[in-house]
């Protein structure tokens, strides 16, 4: 068993599916799982490195990695932005009116791709 690679490939995972629900016009769904691709590769990274991380949020997660570990300030860039949608991309509570497809678009989605798939590739890069 190995939990690092676990992750990583759902991470792989929920990229793929970012971009089928992308693709399919449902960005909400792809902005979600863009956030879940990068969550899951961080977690895959802390796991490799032997390390144990609970929550959600990719920036915090990466805050917390070794020293050892250098983090470019754009993948904290990125992870900011993948924070913003771990609730929203979800739940309608979250907006004043409407719901969430009414929030997020086909550039969201790309942008919200891109984010993930640079966390996914530095993650990747980083495991052992």
């Amino acid at each position: 068993m190995n939990p690092a690679a676990d992750w990583l490939k759902q991470a792989e995972r929920d990229l793929a599916a970012a971009s089928d629900s992308a693709a399919n016009g449902h960005h909400e769904w792809a902005a979600f799982q863009a956030q879940q691709c990068a969550e899951k590769a961080v977690k895959a990274l802390v796991q490799a490195l032997h390390g144990t991380v609970l929550g959600h949020a990719i920036t915090e997660i990466l805050r917390g990695l070794p020293t050892s570990v250098p983090v470019p300030a754009t993948l904290f860039d990125n992870a900011y932005e993948l924070d913003k949608v771990y609730v929203m991309g979800c739940y309608r509570n979250e907006f004043a009116s409407g719901w969430p497809a009414d929030y997020f678009t086909e550039k969201t989605s790309r942008e919200l791709f891109a984010h993930a798939k640079q966390v996914l590739e530095f993650c990747r890069s980083q495991i052992p």
